[in-house]
């Protein structure tokens, strides 16, 4: 007889489930409480010690470092469809209002500032470039319908002509179509690094609804990153969820084309031990390839999956250095936030765009009394595989970073207590992200809607959720993923399955197994 429990790392969990949910990024800790509170039985498994994915933190010498994502859209404002759900899950996170936005550092310019408001941020384009006034009214007003119609096709799954007319264009498409002048056109894309892939291969539409959604509030959680996943693991506790850190999932488990469970390993400095779960439900908030490759594996696929997502483009990785100071000026730090460009030209994203970001021009807790917090990002389209001498990959990029933070801040080796940095690599070894990708697939207009995976699988009951699926990357889009699987598992409103099976239709060729998405009548 088996037993009914596991006992792991000294704690007791139940081995029978209603949902398992694989990987405690955002949207896995989002779908799970969603879960939870329709009165499923779950648990979450997460392979690292620490929740959040890339919103997690480690700590230096008692400072509070974000290890990646620091923007949250939205979150802290009820009113928006993602701050709604916060609220609704009574998380105990604080929000911090950022404002300014963002800030922009051109060669041969003054820093732009973008506030917090979206009326004195266009004036402000204007006062800049008044020879494009009405270029600037015509693209926004342009804009605002992407963002709408966007919002609709993207985020609520309705077709409509306009998002559908607009959908093939790119940002550099639209900003050439509107404007002449290259510096305002920078201006407009200043921040595209943080989409994971040039202009060119953004989706406009999809800019449009992010870029807009800052001005509905752009926040960060005090007390970190860290703070506002763990706030999401204890609001799953309490609902009834387990969580499972340090546990691996080797297989997800099935029978006849129906999910069963999953089987893990641990992961510590002790010899791994194997254990079963049984759920009726798997959501894998893990990477996609991981996911199909070798969780499901090819008899469940198909070996032309595997082959069609590694045919897809990633969302490259960022080089991050992490920097604790005492006794700088804070406010020269905050004028120093933002990002830099070193000329107009579009393909400088991948050799010289960096952006500073102060986590303690917005909350000093974070870092010891006196003390500030630096993180310098810039992208890092390396492929994981390819790179043979990673100490020496991480010295040089470190040597870059901090040699233009030199330019930035003369005599800033004197304040720093402690630095560190972060590689592609890094990234990939705790995320298991595909080359460390920051935001999943890009945001291509070919990799977007209907062309990206879609939340099902072809084994019954098994979902995904997260940026490499549908709607994208991002918190936003993250959380909606979650939102759409949570939907469709608690209430059966499964509509979207027929455009799904479409998906592995179109993709695979003729008569290959592992194209059959189960439809329910």
């Amino acid at each position: 007889m088996r037993s009914e429990s596991h006992v792991i790392f000294g704690r007791e969990y139940p081995r029978q489930y209603d949902a398992i949910v694989i990987g405690a990024g955002i949207g896995g800790l989002f779908c799970a409480n969603l879960l939870a509170r329709g009165g499923m039985k779950v648990l979450l498994v997460e392979r690292h010690y620490m929740l959040g994915g890339f919103c997690s933190t480690f700590r230096r010498k008692g400072f509070i470092f974000d290890a990646a994502t620091h923007f949250y859209p939205l979150l802290g404002n009820p009113a928006t469809m993602t701050g709604k759900i916060v609220k609704e899950l009574e998380l105990e996170t604080e929000w911090i209002k950022m404002d300014p936005v963002d800030q922009f550092h051109l060669p041969g310019m003054p820093p732009f500032t973008v506030p917090a408001e979206f009326a004195p941020y266009v004036q402000r384009l204007k006062e800049w470039f008044p020879l494009e006034a009405a270029n600037i009214d015509g693209y926004f007003a342009e804009l605002k319908q992407a963002y709408m119609y966007g919002l609709l096709y993207y985020f609520k799954g309705v077709s409509n002509d306009q998002a559908e007319r607009m959908e093939k264009f790119s940002m550099t498409a639209k900003l050439d179509e509107h404007f002449s002048d290259p510096r305002l056109k920078i201006m407009m894309m200043g921040d595209a690094p943080h989409w994971g892939s040039l202009p060119d291969r953004t989706s406009y539409v999809f800019d449009a609804m992010l870029r807009l959604s800052y001005f509905l509030g752009n926040y960060y959680p005090k007390g970190s990153s860290q703070k506002f996943a763990d706030d999401l693991g204890r609001a799953l506790t309490a609902r009834g969820g387990m969580i499972l850190k340090c546990a691996e999932v080797e297989e997800i488990r099935t029978e006849q084309g129906k999910a069963k469970g999953i089987r893990i390993h641990t992961v510590s400095k002790r010899d791994p031990e194997v254990f079963e779960f049984d759920a009726p439900v798997i959501v894998s908030n893990a990477d996609a390839l991981h996911t199909y490759r070798d969780m499901l594996g090819e008899r469940h696929c198909g070996q032309w999956m595997i082959d069609h997502l590694l045919s897809l483009k990633p969302t490259f990785a960022c080089f991050l250095t992490h920097i604790g100071l005492r006794g700088m000026d804070p406010e020269k730090l905050a004028e120093s936030e933002g990002y830099y460009w070193s000329s107009p030209d579009v393909s400088d994203v991948m050799v010289n765009v960096f952006k500073i970001f102060i986590p303690t021009h917005f909350d000093p807790s974070i870092a010891p009394p006196g003390c500030q917090i630096l993180i310098v990002q810039r992208p890092s389209p390396v492929n994981v595989d390819e790179v043979t001498d990673w100490p020496a990959h991480k010295t040089w990029l470190e040597g870059k970073t901090m040699s233009r933070l030199r330019e930035v801040h003369p005599g800033i080796d004197n304040h720093i207590v402690v630095k560190t940095s972060a590689s592609a690599h890094t990234s990939y070894r705790f995320t298991n992200n595909l080359n460390g990708g920051m935001l999943g697939w890009e945001m291509s207009p070919e990799q977007l809607g209907t062309q990206r995976l879609p939340i099902y699988t072809p084994v019954d009951n098994v979902y995904l959720t997260g940026h490499w699926t549908q709607p994208g990357g991002g918190i936003t889009p993250v959380i909606v993923s979650a939102q759409r699987v949570a939907k469709a598992i608690l209430t059966g409103q499964d509509s979207d399955r027929e455009v799904a099976a479409r998906y592995f239709t179109f993709n695979a060729p003729s008569g290959a197994p592992g194209t059959e998405v189960p439809i329910r009548r």
